[in-house]
């Protein structure tokens, strides 16, 4: 049984929860287990939205344990920071909308994770680091030096990770980092709420929306232009479609099939 993540399921909401309080510090163990738990959240066929937390209240997670002695090799390093690559990409690629949830600190690696979910929930006592370079390091999960000037700008990403400062929810908030920010004690609820709603929306929108703002960062305009031509061609003739309109002329609560 996986002892560093836990995996529950609540109708069309799955939570994974990093599970090695208080710090929830990244290893490859972690990292294995974030993509079992991807996998299996990518083909329940009743999962719309995945909720991506840290346990307790302390840190979502304070990036990797540097005391892991299993990564002290190069070849051991170089396969780490592959894994980190790889599970921030599935996480901006995932094809269900993913929530990231923090609550209090969120430094290194862990805004690796938390950078990349589509939706991004934080509690007011939540606080980001991206420090590394005062560790005479670099960000090597290809978040840091490769999307974050794309997700906040080219001036903005520089203050991030030059100054490497402690940066509060609210000023998170104000850089883009974060999507909102809600007091300690209505955490547990508005992320549920805010999960709640998306998984009553309807699948094939999110992934045509994920894929075409991906197109747009990563391939330009013409590529997205593209995406979302071969993506309003299959939405138009699906199920989804008439049910939403249909339940829009209703009055009712669309039910959506993802196909």
């Amino acid at each position: 049984m996986p002892t560093t993540l836990a995996l529950t399921h609540d109708g069309g909401i799955s939570t994974l929860t990093l599970n090695r309080p208080p710090l929830n510090l990244i290893t490859p163990e972690v990292l294995n287990e974030l993509d079992a738990a991807f996998d299996e959240a990518k083909a329940r066929a009743d999962t719309r939205v995945v909720v991506l937390t840290g346990s307790g209240t302390k840190a979502f997670c304070a990036g990797a344990d540097l005391g892991d002695e299993a990564r002290h090799s190069a070849e051991a390093g170089r396969a780490f920071r592959d894994h980190g690559r790889a599970i921030v990409e599935r996480i901006e690629s995932f094809p269900k909308p993913v929530v990231g949830a923090v609550r209090g600190w969120c430094i290194g690696g862990g805004t690796g994770l938390a950078w990349a979910c589509d939706i991004r929930v934080a509690s007011e006592s939540a606080k980001f680091r991206a420090g590394d370079v005062y560790l005479g390091m670099i960000p090597t999960w290809s978040l840091g030096m490769v999307r974050l000037v794309h997700y906040i700008g080219r001036n903005r990403t520089l203050d991030v990770l030059l100054l490497g400062e402690d940066i509060t929810a609210r000023a998170a908030l104000d850089l883009g980092l974060v999507s909102r920010v809600v007091p300690d004690d209505r955490f547990d609820a508005e992320v549920h709420a805010i999960a709640a709603r998306l998984a009553g929306g309807a699948p094939l929108a999110f992934r045509a929306l994920k894929e075409g703002v991906r197109a747009q960062c990563w391939d330009g305009m013409d590529r997205a232009v593209r995406v979302e031509e071969r993506w309003a061609q299959t939405i138009l003739a699906s199920h989804d479609v008439h049910e939403g309109i249909t339940a829009f002329k209703e009055k009712r609560r669309p039910q959506f099939r993802g196909e």
